[in-house]
């Protein structure tokens, strides 16, 4: 036995080996044939928490190999952080640390590799069971949108906005004391069961308490259900403060009430304060007049305040908390004055029109019984209204009240809803008022509109000298049914025949030239008067030959085919034909180129036109003239060089004109005979004939008479006054006005063209204050004016007692006078100009007042004497749109160089000093 013994042991161990070998090779082949098995996460459990960011993992495995387990951390899907352990052959377990960025909800998984296996694709196993875990923070609560204890919030339940324990919960609790004597309390506002991973929460809860002071306490529990502080965390706190009150304004007459709605649990009064206003703008509170408190939960009132004086009335509406909390609204209510001057007329159609005075720009009603409005009339510039109402028959009692317009109020702090109200005033007295059955007889309102003249052509004269006792049949068309036609023959007019026009609109009237008719220049003229209308002109220059010197059709037109001018009417009612200059007794392009009173008289809409030129002068020339001439003042660095090279040529010119005349008589008597000879030019035929020379002798005249003889007489004046020294001064330099003047009555065809241009003035020798400067002017345009009104006098008196032809004696004065007429009054105009370098500026600046009334005299009188001859002897008011064109452009063009210049250029000061001035016009 011993001696099989040891080689027993060796077959055993052989065998022992191989049977390991081999069990070893079947295991190998095995686990090569399928992936390992899958771990098992056994810690943590599933929705566990913690606060730490480092997890421990830890797990069971299947397999008995060398192997790699790898554990894996997801967040949204995404793996954010992970671990590996190498477990040995024959170990079970498994365990590592995993550390995750932050909070969150993280899902745990884990998979192991077998490191024996050869063929990659089958050392892998499959994920773990997973497991979640909810990682929080220890962040204490804090709130973000309020961080004190001054807040305000308009509603009863604020949302609260914070930070606290990611994934933890949030408590609120509202503190506040409602003032009823149970003190302050405590109660959970609201909750917040899971924090966000970020930390951020809000909430908002019921509405308790309604109003008042409140503050909130926040509470933090960190996902593993452990409090984030000792205590609570923060707290903030503020005024709850109710809307403001719900006010409605119902306005009576001088009265006014109110109804205002207010929160619950709040105390709701109104106060009415009287308001005086300081410097203007500036608004001063008294003691409150009245009071008027609310009862009810919630609060209404309802009150009413009468008797109001006019001004300014505040009614502030208070809704009050306990005294913890106010909200308020504020209303502003405007009383005016009571109407006057009330009174009432029935007219004949039964209606009665009421009429007074109010503030302009406020509504004024009148009332009837009941208080109802029977006519109400938004007033414009003017104080003064009228409105006609239908009203019931018999006898009632009538008052006036206004109401204002456009009120805001502006007071200095706004205590909270602001509203403005135009209240109304106390009614008038009451007025009885008698409204008839039957309409009382009374004359219609005149007609407002004024008519404008018709645009008409007479037919029926070919413009051939006609000879007394020839028949004309003139004829017209396209005119209203019932115009009357009357058909004239003038200088002395006489009447021809009249008809009237019938239902086809047209008319046809034969006509014989008087018998009687003197031979010479005539005018024919038809006169078309409209139902309701004005006078419409047409005139034709004729000629009339004696009857032994007869022309025949056939003879006037070989006259015609031999040159001569055909004459036809100008719409514009003016006359234009050739006149035979070389007879001295022909009419002259002034001839009649200025109205007659009569001719005034029997239109009497000129007067109203006349008006109207002179505001539009006063608009658009005079007050732009001024606004240019002080910017010309405030430039006079930038213009002074220029201007005062100008005024020295102007000075050395005159000087030279002096020293070669030798003796003012004959430099005065040059100057105007010059001048008379510019101001001829205004006639497009001037030249060397017997009618130009005619033209020339009046001009110079009427020319001497309001330069030389008005000078001697206002310093003959001032001298007795005053005992002022002066001088008749020469004005050379005048005569380029002058030019300027004529051209530009060419331009406009300007009949009478004596723009400016006068030679001839009056010097203040002595040193005198702007006072006697203002007077000396002023008598200067006086006397300048009066003679020339005077002059137009004469001349109307002239044609009035002319009966025939006037001879050349008579139309060399008729003439003067008329140049007297047209030079004064043009001159008077344009020295009360308010430019620097005319006496206007003198009067402007001493007294605006008494230069706007003087100014206004004159240019009424030029705009009714003057100005409308522009157009002819015949003008109508229809022409005066193109003067307000003219005067428009200046105006504009007068703007335009003060807008310039303003923009542009600095300021001195234009002081008034005591110098020796010139109180003619140039």
């Amino acid at each position: 036995m011993s001696d099989l013994r040891p080689p027993f042991r060796r077959v055993v161990a052989i065998g022992a080996i191989g049977l390991f070998a081999a069990a070893a090779l079947a295991a190998g082949v095995s686990s090569a044939s399928a992936a390992p098995a899958a771990p098992t996460i056994t810690s943590p459990l599933t929705d566990s928490s913690t606060v730490s960011t480092t997890i421990s993992v830890s797990g069971t495995l299947d397999n008995f190999t060398d192997q790699d387990v790898t554990v894996r951390a997801r967040l949204d899907d995404a793996v954010v952080a992970s671990c590996v352990e190498s477990v040995p052959y024959f170990q079970d377990t498994f365990s590592c640390d995993l550390t995750v960025p932050g909070p969150g909800k993280y899902e745990i998984t884990a998979t192991t590799v077998d490191l024996w296996e050869v063929d990659p694709d089958d050392a892998t196993s499959g994920p773990s069971n997973a497991v979640t875990v909810l990682v929080g923070s220890t962040t204490q609560v804090e709130f973000t949108n309020y961080t004190d204890f001054s807040n305000v919030w308009a509603t009863p339940s604020p949302t609260l906005e914070g930070v606290g324990p990611a994934l933890g919960s949030v408590q609120i609790d509202m503190a506040y004391n409602l003032g009823d004597g149970a003190g302050e309390q405590t109660v959970t506002y609201c909750t917040i069961s899971e924090v966000s991973p970020s930390g951020g929460w809000s909430c908002s809860g019921p509405p308790r308490p309604s109003w008042g002071y409140t503050y909130f306490i926040a509470y933090g529990t960190d996902v593993t259900g452990a409090p984030t502080a000792a205590g609570y965390d923060d707290e903030i706190g503020g005024d709850i403060v109710p809307p403001p009150p719900t006010t409605t304004l119902t306005l009576g007459l001088a009265s006014v009430s109110i109804t205002a709605q207010g929160a619950a649990e709040t105390w709701l009064y109104t106060e009415l304060y009287g308001v005086q206003t300081f410097e203007g703008d500036e608004y001063v509170y008294g003691s409150p007049v009245a009071t008027c408190d609310a009862d009810g939960d919630p609060p209404a009132l309802t009150c009413s305040f009468t008797g109001l004086a006019p001004g300014i009335w505040n009614l502030y509406t208070v809704q009050d908390f306990s005294e913890m909390s106010t909200s308020s609204a504020d209303d502003y209510v405007l009383i005016p004055e009571t109407p006057a001057a009330f009174t009432a007329g029935v007219n004949a159609n039964r209606t009665v029109t009421f009429s007074g005075t109010g503030t302009a720009g406020y509504t004024v009603s009148v009332l009837g019984p009941g208080n109802n409005t029977v006519c109400t009339v938004t007033l414009g510039a003017s104080s003064n209204w009228q409105c006609t109402a239908t009203l019931p028959t018999g006898t009632a009692q009538y008052r006036a009240t206004q109401q204002a317009t456009g009120f805001v109020a502006t007071p200095p702090d706004d205590f909270g809803v602001l509203r403005s109200y135009n209240g109304l005033s106390a009614p008038t007295a009451p007025l009885s008022v008698t409204v008839p059955t039957a309409p009382a007889v009374v004359p219609p309102a005149p007609n407002v509109t004024a008519p404008t003249p018709l645009p008409w052509q007479l037919d029926g004269y070919d413009g051939s000298p006609l000879t007394p006792g020839q028949e004309l049949t003139l004829s017209a068309q396209g005119l209203p049914v019932g115009t009357v036609i009357e058909v004239e023959i003038r200088s002395t007019p006489r009447l021809l025949g009249t008809t009237v026009v019938g239902d086809t609109g047209s008319f046809v009237l034969p006509v014989t030239v008087p018998h009687d008719l003197e031979p010479g220049q005539h005018t024919l003229v038809a006169i078309a008067t409209p139902p309701g209308g004005v006078e419409s002109i047409v005139s034709f220059p004729v000629t009339v030959i004696a009857a032994t010197e007869p022309v025949s059709g056939d003879d006037a037109v070989e006259d015609s085919e031999a040159g001569a001018e055909p004459v036809t009417p100008i719409s514009d009612g003016s006359v234009r034909g050739d006149v035979d200059r070389a007879d001295f007794a022909s009419p002259s392009a002034i001839s009649d180129s200025i109205p007659t009173i009569d001719r005034i008289f029997r239109t009497p809409l000129l007067l109203l036109a006349s008006g109207g030129l002179a505001l539009a002068i006063l608009l658009l020339v005079a007050l732009p003239s001024e606004l240019l001439n002080s910017t010309l003042a405030s430039n006079s660095r930038r213009i002074g060089r220029w201007y005062s090279a100008i005024e020295s040529s102007v000075e050395r010119a005159t000087e030279w004109f002096a020293s070669v005349t030798r003796t003012r008589a004959i430099a005065a008597a040059i100057l105007v005979v010059l001048t008379s000879l510019i101001f001829g030019f205004v006639d497009p035929n001037y030249g060397f004939d017997p009618v130009s020379v005619r033209m020339t002798v009046s001009l110079a005249i009427g020319l001497f008479i309001v330069t030389y003889v008005a000078s001697w007489i206002s310093g003959a004046i001032i001298d007795r006054v005053w005992s002022i020294e002066t001088r008749v001064s020469l004005q050379p330099a005048a005569l380029v006005f002058a030019v300027v003047g004529v051209i530009v009555a060419r331009l406009l065809d300007f009949s009478p063209g004596f723009l400016i241009g006068l030679v001839i003035g009056l010097d203040l020798i002595s040193r005198v204050g702007a006072p006697h400067r203002v007077r000396a002017i002023l008598t200067n345009i006086s006397v300048i004016v009066g003679l020339a009104v005077l002059a137009w006098v004469g001349y109307s008196v002239m044609a009035a007692l002319s009966t025939g032809e006037p001879n050349a004696f008579e139309l060399l004065v008729s003439d003067a006078l008329i140049a007297t007429t047209a030079e004064g009054l043009t001159a008077a105009v344009a020295a009360l100009l308010p430019l620097g370098f005319l006496d206007g500026h003198e009067v402007f600046r001493r007294s605006k007042a008494l230069w706007a009334g003087s100014f206004a005299i004159v240019a009424t009188l030029f705009a009714l004497i003057v100005m409308p001859t522009a157009a002819g002897d015949d003008v109508e008011i229809a022409d005066i749109g193109f003067w307000m064109l003219v005067m428009a452009i200046y105006a504009a063009v007068t703007l335009t160089l003060w807008a310039v210049l303003h923009f542009t250029g600095g300021s001195t000061t234009d002081d008034d000093v005591d110098e020796p001035v010139e109180v003619a016009s140039r």
